[in-house]
């Protein structure tokens, strides 16, 4: 049997930068991931996030931002319209005096950079390929079988094992969960004009379309939300007629756009667990949330969750106070769980705004859309947001200027 301070189940962005936040303070730590260790992609991106820039600030603190901005996208534009209408709205970095609106960054460079910076530390240990048979907790410690014969003992287990996650079935956390009714096609497309630099997005009848730059000027990352009807009708397309469609769906705004790869889909569903904690067990990322791709803000929130419980058990390690109290985890839950809800309540709002076809409906958004771009104030929430300098923050991933608040 092996003791250790702190396990991570799940070797993804959430786990691997919790783990790097961590390691520093001096704690034993396991990582623990049924997948394989982190490979990175040379010149191929595939599934893409974006990152804004209060997680760029966390991805700079641990070291990992160089590797990841070496084979990353900035943009520094975004424009979003409806192709219903004349609702268009348009947001840049000159005027938010910022360097960047975002990065486009591939999932599994991003891996990859956090991980060699985690090979640093000699109190972290990573296990890869893992099978976890069983998570049983006491009063004073966590007890994991992994691979069916070796247990790890923990005083504090986080899940950060994604949407399906095991730790949630395992500690029987009930979880609140909808059916978006869509699903999101995939893929790098190359494109006859360059991309500028700039993100774009369309709302289409049957669900958004957002075409994010990659470092080839001339190639971008496609997400396609649609009901499952029409993606059906998308990936049943050969080659040429996907590519027809997809011009057409983007209004050609790039010129005629071809596929670079296969096209791949999957299912949207909202997932939110109605409690993150079970004794000395904790939820963070998309094991406690998952959030429609439109606003492309699930991995900024996940990693938000984990500055968060860092930053408490930071607090808490610094003070010589036990950083498995519940008081504290119960902090963690609640800030963070506030954060998720808000996010969650605002996608479903502008979800259900632009999936709907009614005439008045229509006009509304396109004269709210318009409205946005002539009221500054409330365009300057919406890139405050969009850029991750709202809400309640931790305070590595604030501007200088600002601190967390909450208790």
């Amino acid at each position: 049997m092996q003791n250790v301070d702190i396990t991570i189940v799940g070797a993804g962005s959430a786990g691997l930068t919790l783990a790097l936040l961590l390691a520093p303070l001096g704690l034993s730590l396991a990582v623990l991931e049924q997948g394989s260790e982190p490979a990175g992609r040379k010149g191929e991106q595939h599934r893409v996030s974006a990152l804004n820039l209060a997680s760029q600030r966390v991805l700079a603190h641990v070291g990992a931002w160089p590797a990841i901005a070496a084979t990353a996208q900035a943009y520094d534009k975004m424009q979003v319209w409806d192709a219903d209408s004349f609702a268009r709205i348009e947001f840049d970095a000159l005027t938010e005096r910022v360097e960047s609106l975002g990065w486009i960054c591939d999932n599994e460079n991003i891996r990859l950079a956090l991980y060699q910076q985690l090979k640093q530390f000699t109190n972290v240990r990573c296990e890869f390929n893992c099978t976890i048979n069983s998570v049983v907790q006491s009063e004073r410690d966590v007890l994991v079988n992994i691979n069916q014969q070796q247990l790890l003992l923990s005083r504090l287990l986080v899940g950060a094992d994604g949407v399906n996650s095991m730790v949630r079935k395992a500690m029987q956390l009930p979880v609140t969960h909808w059916d978006y009714d869509q699903q999101a096609i995939v893929a790098t497309i190359n494109t006859e004009l360059p991309h500028q630099a700039i993100a774009r997005q369309v709302f289409l009848p049957t669900g958004p379309l957002a075409l994010l730059p990659l470092p080839n000027t001339k190639q971008c990352s496609i997400v396609w939300s649609c009901n499952p009807q029409r993606a059906a009708e998308l990936l049943a397309l050969d080659a040429q007629g996907f590519n027809q469609a997809l011009t057409a769906a983007s209004n050609a705004v790039l010129g005629v756009l071809s596929l670079e790869n296969q096209p791949t889909a999957f299912d949207l569903k909202m997932r939110y667990a109605s409690t993150w904690l079970r004794g000395r067990v904790v939820l963070v990322a998309d094991a406690a949330h998952s959030v429609h791709p439109l606003a492309g803000q699930g991995m900024n929130l996940g990693l938000m969750d984990v500055t968060a419980l860092a930053e408490l058990i930071n607090e808490a390690v610094e003070q010589n106070k036990d950083f498995t109290d519940n008081r504290l985890l119960r902090r963690y839950e609640r800030w963070r769980k506030a954060e998720a809800q808000t996010l969650i309540a605002s996608m479903e709002v502008f979800k259900r705004g632009f999936s709907n076809s009614q005439p008045l409906l229509k006009l509304v958004r396109a004269v709210g859309m318009s409205g946005v771009n002539q009221w500054p104030w409330l365009k300057a929430k919406i890139i405050a947001a969009a850029l991750g300098n709202s809400g309640d923050l931790p305070k590595l991933a604030c501007e200088q200027s600002k601190t967390s608040h909450h208790a």
